[in-house]
């Protein structure tokens, strides 16, 4: 949980972590590494109330705003991952925190909120660059000092749990993975930022690393159909059929559909293996047959579903109106074989753009980069998909997940 073990004693004897669970259904890991000394969790419990709870200057939507543009610049993936949930928590209407988190530039808030959160990003990264000039902005903007000022402060207050969670190792308390792929972040990353073990890990900012040499399991098989081994093409088939399979289905579904595409689309790679370059791996080429087998077969049946449809901003953000106490990421969700079911009912419950991602990125695990290949879109149109994708899905899924939470 951390690199510092904390007292033994339960952390619900302490009555800040108390009420903070009493609040919000969990008490942080953030806490918990410091129960050693319940004197400071008081204290910092304290300064958080006066700052971000008590009703004061700024709305707590804005100071929740302010606190995840900070924690997303010092690339905290425990305080971005905490503070996003506990806006779902709170039910803090307006676009994704996420989306706050990874650029509030892009999000549907209004124009002189933006203005704000440019300023605290300042603040936070090149402080010695503020000048009043910033501040006469923001008064211009309709903010008064007293604005200004609780806005700094939320800085200060981001920036001191950001650097204490580093320094203890704090764990996520939920799972960080769309936190982590919204900020750019490789699979893992949260062992960088919130090591688990004693350590440190160098980093070189300066250097950009080398692209990964692409490694594809199927090259061989691919050499040896095109030397006319059809037990190899075979044997590729037996390997994917599976994947494709569940790709129809995600664009489809429809069972039939997805059977007769399945046998289509290994036609087709059959057909123009000669033309596949290895640019990429052989089941990014071939998943990209298979949804625009599903694609042509939705627009056969004259589907009003689209794969294509635009992901501009004026697209409404997704609100999710049923909060499930969901932890895992689809694909854990998937693995268990009592709630699979579950998850392939409940994708088809999700629109076609985004039940695909889901499909790809999570029950599939191809890369970021594979799946927005296959797609044909840009990651970021890719990982603003995902999340609206997950959160329907966890929508769909949130009268399953709390029957099985209350029988726990």
């Amino acid at each position: 949980m951390s690199y510092i073990r904390g007292a033994s004693a339960d952390a619900r004897d302490i009555p800040a972590l108390r009420d903070f669970e009493a609040s919000f259904g969990f008490i942080p890991n953030f806490y918990r590494a410091q129960t050693n000394r319940p004197d400071l969790i008081n204290a910092e419990a304290g300064l958080f109330e006066a700052v971000m709870v008590r009703d004061s200057a700024l709305t707590r939507r804005l100071k929740e705003y302010v606190f995840l543009v900070c924690s997303s610049r010092n690339l905290s993936t425990y305080c971005v991952t905490a503070h996003c949930e506990m806006v779902r928590m709170l039910g803090i209407e307006g676009p994704e925190p996420e989306q706050i988190a990874f650029d509030h530039t892009a999000a549907e808030i209004p124009e002189r909120e933006k203005a704000l959160l440019d300023f605290v990003a300042k603040v936070n990264s090149h402080p010695r660059t503020v000048g009043p000039d910033d501040v006469d902005l923001l008064r211009a903007r309709g903010f008064e000092d007293a604005h200004i000022l609780e806005a700094v402060l939320v800085v200060g207050l981001a920036k001191f749990a950001n650097f204490v969670a580093f320094g203890l190792g704090t764990v996520p308390d939920f799972d960080p993975f769309r936190v982590d792929t919204l900020l750019g972040l490789p699979p893992g990353a949260e062992k960088i930022l919130n090591p688990s073990s004693v350590g440190s890990i160098p980093m070189n900012q300066g250097a950009e690393a080398p692209a990964p040499e692409l490694v594809d399991d199927d090259a061989d098989l691919v050499r040896r159909t095109r030397s006319g081994d059809l037990r190899a093409f075979d044997e590729l088939a037996q390997r994917h059929q599976q994947r494709i399979y569940r790709t129809l289905m995600a664009i489809t579904r429809s069972p039939d559909d997805a059977e007769d595409g399945l046998q289509n689309v290994f036609f087709k790679a059959f057909q123009h293996l000669g033309g596949f370059q290895g640019a990429s791996k052989f089941v990014t080429w071939l998943t990209r047959i298979a949804i625009n087998e599903g694609a042509e077969r939705l627009r056969a049946r004259k589907d009003l579903e689209s794969l294509d449809a635009d992901d501009s901003d004026k697209e409404t953000v997704y609100q999710s109106k049923n909060i499930a106490d969901w932890q895992a990421n689809p694909e854990e969700l998937y693995s268990r074989e009592e709630l699979r079911r579950h998850v392939e009912q409940g994708l088809l419950k999700v629109p076609v753009k985004y039940r695909i991602v889901v499909t790809l990125r999570d029950l599939q695990q191809l890369s970021a980069e594979e799946t927005a290949e296959v797609l044909q879109i840009g990651i970021p149109a890719m990982k603003s998909r995902l999340l609206r994708g997950r959160l329907m899905l966890r929508e769909a899924l949130a009268p399953v997940l709390g029957k099985k939470a209350a029988h726990v």
